[in-house]
């Protein structure tokens, strides 16, 4: 084999070389563009609703979710084991990243005003759930971007172990 030969098959894998780097950095440039047209945050919401299933289009909130938020939220914020002074004031602070500014600072309000009063002074009270209560979408009206969520509750209250309130109530709760 010449001299000439062995450069002409240096000169062409090295073309071959190159065209494979070029190849590859455009495939990256192309995944890059891709990469950056895609969302940076998809939210995926699989409820228990055996009628829809896992196939959920994306951003898509069904209403026993939204539900079940507002009934979960309001039981924690509500339940007063000990000293309603405490506790309501606490619960508030613990749960203040799911309200909004406004609810928040009536939330505030609201316990200045029964403490001022001395409403919460050794005031125990459960929140629960109506146990016949059984989901239904009629509990749940979408109103724009947000939900007027529908929620049947009784609420026990109690002084030094003494009932001082017993209702069954249906209370609403905007999810915004």
């Amino acid at each position: 084999m010449s001299f000439k030969n062995i450069l002409d098959t240096e000169q062409q894998a090295s073309r071959f070389k190159t065209r494979i780097i070029f190849g590859q950095f455009l495939l990256m440039f192309i995944m890059a563009l891709g990469w950056s047209s895609a969302p940076t945050q998809i939210s995926l919401h699989y409820p228990p609703d055996l009628r829809s299933g896992g196939s959920m289009k994306v951003g898509e909130i069904h209403e026993s979710e939204v539900y079940l938020f507002a009934s979960y939220i309001l039981q924690q914020l509500n339940n007063w084991k000990e000293n309603g002074e405490i506790d309501y004031l606490n619960k508030v602070n613990i749960l203040r990243s799911y309200f909004t500014p406004t609810y928040q600072a009536y939330l505030l309000r609201d316990y200045e005003t029964r403490k001022q009063q001395g409403e919460l002074r050794r005031r125990v009270r459960n929140w629960i759930p109506i146990a016949d209560a059984v989901f239904e979408e009629s509990f749940v009206e979408h109103v724009g971007k947000n939900w007027i969520v529908w929620i049947d509750v009784q609420i026990e209250e109690y002084i030094n172990g003494g009932i001082v309130k017993s209702l069954i109530n249906r209370i609403p709760m905007q999810v915004v």
